[in-house]
């Protein structure tokens, strides 16, 4: 079965598609689905190794960068490779590397999104005209779910805060970017990964978004240990600034996990004033290869 990564707009059957192809050629890797989307899509996760203190790597939250879920996806299948083969990655025998590590793959937070403003009018459905309205006929600005929530801002940690922000900035309901909804974890998206981490034994979370070449970490007043250490590590082999952890307006995912399960949790954003095209792939990953790989073993 093919499961080559292509630098090329992908659907989310396509991405559904090279998953399968994955699990069927590497026996040793798992998929669950760790809920649905709004629009009912599996959100799936691939596990590889121990499923007790793995490191969790996150893609595809935000419908604008979709190039994410192409970097985790290439990633794990070149991970895959090697451990096949015996052969190092990045100058590491990862297959011994590994023993006793766990790490889970979850490549497409936000499928719906993804499908909007990677196919426009086609990964809409039934809110066609609506979000066709909210967008402007621009369906690649579209960062939220199908309910127009950006799924960064919908957790609980902070929420308060933000939709005072919000409404002070006349940001009263669903659009493309920057309303996290009427209540935390309203969405089946944001509910979906809340659970999972509450119920799993995750040790750390990677997660890849744009827009910004920088590596977030901490959430003041808290920052768990190997934080610092970690964030340093992967912005110096990705040429990445680093954003230290002080009180900051924007939300991160990650900010959610670190305030709730006090462990580490790292924000890579890649891309510079705007989240980079798939096209680009080839790049990206050379850039964020080594980071990925040494992500596995903190």
């Amino acid at each position: 079965m093919e499961s080559k990564i292509h630098g090329t707009e992908h659907s989310y059957f396509e991405i559904k598609r090279l998953i399968s192809s994955l699990v069927a050629r590497y026996p040793f890797i798992r998929q669950q689905s760790i809920g649905k989307s709004a629009a009912g899509r599996d959100i799936p996760v691939l596990f590889l190794g121990e499923e007790k203190d793995f490191t969790l790597f996150i893609a595809g939250d935000d419908g604008r960068c979709r190039i994410t879920t192409l970097i985790l996806l290439k990633f794990i299948k070149e991970l895959l490779d090697k451990i096949l083969s015996s052969e190092q990655m990045c100058g590491i025998n990862i297959r011994k590397a590994m023993f006793g590590r766990g790490i889970a793959i979850l490549p497409l937070l936000n499928p719906d999104g993804f499908e909007i403003a990677g196919r426009g009018e086609k990964g809409c459905g039934n809110y066609g005209s609506r979000i066709a309205r909210l967008c402007g006929g621009d369906y690649k600005k579209w960062g939220a779910n199908l309910r127009g929530v950006e799924l960064k801002r919908n957790f609980f940690y902070g929420f308060e805060a933000r939709r005072e922000n919000e409404r002070q900035n006349n940001i009263c309901g669903p659009r493309c970017e920057g309303f996290g909804g009427y209540r935390p974890e309203s969405e089946p998206e944001t509910a979906a990964l809340a659970q999972f981490c509450r119920t799993h034994d995750v040790r750390q979370i990677i997660n890849l978004t744009g827009v910004g070449q920088t590596v977030t970490y901490g959430n003041m007043p808290i920052l768990p240990k190997r934080s610092t250490k970690m964030a340093e590590v992967m912005a110096a082999v990705t040429s990445f600034s680093v954003t230290p952890p002080i009180a900051m307006d924007e939300p991160e995912l990650c900010h959610w996990f670190t305030y709730e399960h006090q462990k580490p949790a790292i924000t890579v954003k890649i891309g510079s004033r705007s989240a980079p095209d798939c096209s680009e792939l080839t790049y990206w990953y050379a850039r964020l290869r080594e980071m990925l790989t040494l992500s596995c073993l903190f």
